[in-house]
Parts: C-alpha cells; sequence; structure tokens
C-alpha cells in the first residue's frame, strides 16, 4: 500500500526521464523543457498556483528509490516544476519568465511561501512502478491549461517504446536527429523533443529508406546519422517540424518531394509478370524493362518539377522554395537559423519590408560567422583593427574575394557575380544601401516584384557563406 503524507517541495525531485520529451541532464534543464514544450499551459498553472496556492487535493504521485532516499516525482511534474520555481528553489533566465509571472513572483508572501511549502503527496515503493505508470497513463485526460497536461504523440510513442518494448521508428529517428543534426537551433532541440509532427515523418520515413541505403523505416532510424544523402533527410525532417512539409507534399503523385530535398529520382518500380516471378534475366526482358524505363524517366521527371518549372523568377514562391532548401552550416549560425524559419514564413508580394529586414540581418550574421570561421587561416575581418566594425558591404566584397580565391576560381567567382554585384551598387533594390535605407529612411520603400526578382541574384552568396 503507498503511503500518504505531506512532503517538503525541496525535497521532491523532477522525473528527468519524463516521456513528454527526451531524457534531461538535471531539474533547470528539465523545467525548461517543460516550459519550451508547452508554455501556455506552464505558464497558466503557475498563475493559477500564485493566486490560488495549491489545492491539497491534488496529490503527487511519487515513487521512492529502493535505498528510500529520492523522492521522484511520477506524476504532478509541472505543478512541482512550477511551486519550485515560485519558491526559487529552481532558476531559469528572466527573459522566458512572462512579465505578469515574474511580478507575482517576486511579490509572493511569506504566509504564501509557508502555507505552500508541502504538497500533498501519494508515494509508492520501486516495488510498484508498474502501478505508477498506469496511473500516470490514465491521468492525463483535462482539457483545462491549468490541469494535467494531455499526452500529445511524441509523449505517446516515447512512453510506447520506453514503457512497452514497443518499436518506434519515427521517434527514434527524431532523438537521432535532436543530438545529431546539423541544421537544428538549440529552441527547436527543446521544443521538437516534446513536440513533433511523428506521423508525418514516419509516413517520410517508409518513402524514402530505400533511397538513403536503408531497407526500411526500422532500419534508417538505426543508421542515421550514418546515413547516404545526410543533408537531405536532415532538410526534410526539419521541413516537417517546421510544419512546411505534411501528408499531402509526400503523398503526392505528381511532385517527387524528397527530390525537393536534393534525393536522387526514385526508381520506377517493376512491373509485376512471369519473369518477375521466375527471377528470368534475358536480354529480351533486359531491352524491354530499359525501353519502358526510359519512355517513363521523361514524363516521371516532367511530373515532378512541373511545380519548379512553372515559378517564374519574380515569382515569390521562387525565393520560398529557394529559402526552403537553405540550411547554414557552421557554428554562430543558431540565430540564422531561427531567421531563416522565420523568412520562409512572410510573402514577400505582401510583406516585403519586413522580408528585406529579415535578410539584412541574415547577411550580417552570415559574413560575422563566415569571418570567424576563416579568422585562424588569414581570412577576411569583420572589424578594423581599431576594433570598430566594418561597413556590411565592405566585408561582403572581402568575402567574395576570398571565396574566390582572389577571383581566380572561375566557377566560383561566375556563381557570385550577380551577387556582389547587385549588394555592391548603391541604386540595387536589395543592396546594402538600400536594405539600410528602408530601415532609417522614413520614405524609402520597394516593391515585391523588385525584391522577388534580385534576391535570385543575392541569394547566392548567402548561401556561399554558410555551406
Amino acid at each position: 500500500m503507498p503511503d500518504t503524507e505531506a512532503v517538503r517541495v525541496k525535497d521532491l525531485a523532477l522525473d528527468l526521464a519524463n516521456f513528454r520529451t527526451v531524457r534531461q541532464a538535471d531539474e533547470k534543464a528539465a523545467l525548461e523543457a517543460m516550459i519550451s514544450t508547452s508554455p501556455d499551459r506552464f505558464w497558466a498553472l503557475t498563475e493559477s498556483l500564485l493566486q490560488d496556492g495549491y489545492l491539497p487535493t491534488e496529490s503527487i504521485i511519487v515513487l521512492r528509490d529502493g535505498q528510500g532516499r529520492a523522492l521522484t516525482v511520477k506524476e504532478g511534474n509541472r505543478r512541482v516544476a512550477a511551486l519550485k520555481l515560485i519558491h526559487r528553489l529552481l532558476r531559469i533566465d528572466a527573459h522566458t519568465v512572462p512579465e505578469n509571472i515574474a511580478t507575482q513572483i517576486a511579490g509572493v508572501t511569506k504566509a504564501w511561501r509557508r502555507d505552500n511549502e508541502k504538497v500533498p503527496c501519494t508515494i509508492y515503493d520501486e516495488a510498484d512502478a508498474k502501478t505508477v505508470d498506469r496511473i500516470v497513463r490514465l491521468a492525463h485526460g483535462k482539457g483545462e491549461k491549468a490541469g494535467r497536461d494531455q499526452w500529445n504523440a511524441v509523449a505517446r510513442a516515447r512512453h510506447n517504446r520506453d514503457a512497452n518494448d514497443s518499436s518506434e521508428p519515427a521517434l527514434d529517428l527524431l532523438e537521432a536527429y535532436l543530438e545529431h543534426g546539423r541544421n537544428v537551433t538549440s529552441h527547436q532541440r527543446a521544443r521538437w523533443a516534446g513536440a513533433f509532427p511523428l506521423s508525418v515523418l514516419g509516413e517520410a520515413m517508409k518513402r524514402i529508406a530505400p533511397r538513403l541505403g536503408a531497407s526500411s523505416a526500422p532500419a534508417l532510424a538505426v543508421k542515421y546519422p550514418d546515413v547516404k544523402h545526410r543533408n537531405s533527410l536532415e532538410a526534410i525532417i526539419h521541413a516537417i517540424g517546421l510544419e512546411q512539409l505534411g501528408f499531402e507534399g509526400i503523398r503526392s503523385k505528381d511532385v517527387d518531394f524528397g527530390e525537393s530535398y536534393g534525393l536522387p529520382a526514385a526508381k520506377p518500380a517493376k512491373a509485376r509478370g512471369a519473369d518477375e516471378a521466375t527471377g528470368s534475366r534475358n536480354a529480351q526482358t533486359r531491352a524491354k524493362g530499359q525501353a519502358a524505363e526510359s519512355s517513363r524517366q521523361p514524363q516521371t521527371r516532367q511530373q515532378q518539377s512541373k511545380a519548379q518549372r512553372a515559378l517564374a523568377t519574380g515569382d515569390p514562391r521562387a525565393v520560398r522554395q529557394l529559402l526552403k532548401g537553405f540550411a547554414p552550416r557552421g557554428k554562430g549560425r543558431e540565430k540564422l537559423t531561427a531567421l531563416r524559419d522565420e523568412i520562409v514564413l512572410l510573402d514577400v508580394h505582401k510583406t516585403p519590408l519586413a522580408f528585406c529586414f529579415v535578410l539584412r540581418s541574415m547577411f550580417e550574421i552570415s559574413a560575422k560567422a563566415y569571418c570567424d570561421d576563416h579568422a585562424k587561416a588569414g581570412g577576411p575581418s569583420a572589424t578594423k583593427s581599431s576594433g570598430e566594425e566594418r561597413h556590411l558591404v565592405e566585408i561582403l566584397r572581402d568575402i567574395t574575394k576570398h571565396a574566390t580565391s582572389n577571383n581566380s576560381d572561375r566557377a566560383k567567382k561566375k556563381a557570385l557575380h550577380g551577387a556582389m554585384t547587385e549588394l555592391g551598387k548603391a541604386q540595387g533594390i536589395l543592396s546594402v544601401t538600400s536594405m539600410n535605407q528602408l530601415v532609417h529612411n522614413p520614405r524609402f520603400s520597394v516593391a515585391p516584384s523588385d525584391v522577388a526578382v534580385t534576391f535570385g541574384n543575392v541569394f547566392p552568396l548567402l548561401e556561399e557563406m554558410n555551406a
């Protein structure tokens, strides 16, 4: 039988292996993960506790370890975490706490702290772990924000895998990607560890596994990150997380979504016949197969690239298409990746000014990151000898020279010619001067069609600085 008693909040340990997210290193990380995964619910609960205190009818489910020392919270982690935050037993970055919550925490009275120092707990011994697990599974049914948070797909899959030893390849791949992925920010890691379109990822895995050198979706999860076309796979996972790729795109019969992310074309399915059944490989069959394949491929490629060919240079969709495939690599690019995620959501036609503001920031951050990457090898510098920052256009010119080996690399010089031509001329629509004018000149503006056309010229340099 479990014991029921009031336990001091500071004596309770948060569950670092909570099914809602990946295993956390400590309680501070666990708290931050809870907030990142479901901020509205967490802060609603915190505010409720601040205003009304802890209701004694809400018992915390606790598991006592074999030595009888550690008391780990199995049901009620959000409530205990919020209480620890209010009691200042746990501290996080002040910028992540809503202003109204921070004000209320600062004004907590001694009486409130005394009344909420302990919480009612139902304590089970380690031998009753299965009973506790069943209670936890049944506890997440309320719909109110301040109530128990329902498990989402990630939490259900994690519980199914860890508690029931079931196969969850999509979750396995997601967690491996969050650990090894090269195009994911720290914020995305924290958020996607607890909320991600797993069913969409599972569908994509089944369709692309053979093209990545894996026999099946589970095999793909095991092989990653040592898979063929790793960058393409990571771009697909990233797009799914941003909800830029869903079931509709994956299941499209007209466009091969894998090719859009750099995967080689899928091999056409073989026709079923007597030769296939018997394994016959005679010359006549091969000839017919090759002829049929060659007749199908042009049509297939035409269908797959139909959407891309329909987009003119000045079409805002062409801009979005380029940015969707843009995957910054290297240190110091976390904010750049976040900006990329935001600029993809902007409509150049409807919000050209906002688009240019974000693009200007992307070029500045990229230029400084490129200089840092090549500083030890005598690359360009973002600052003067006095420590003062150089003008962006000067830095970009030096970066172009460095990237083209002082203009000796003809192929790269040709690829970057349009970028520096546009960025360097003061009258250019997307020149550094014009983008600065957008910020400082109250009368200067740009036309959406001009932005869409000239973006294609400057994008190669943005891509080069983050390759």
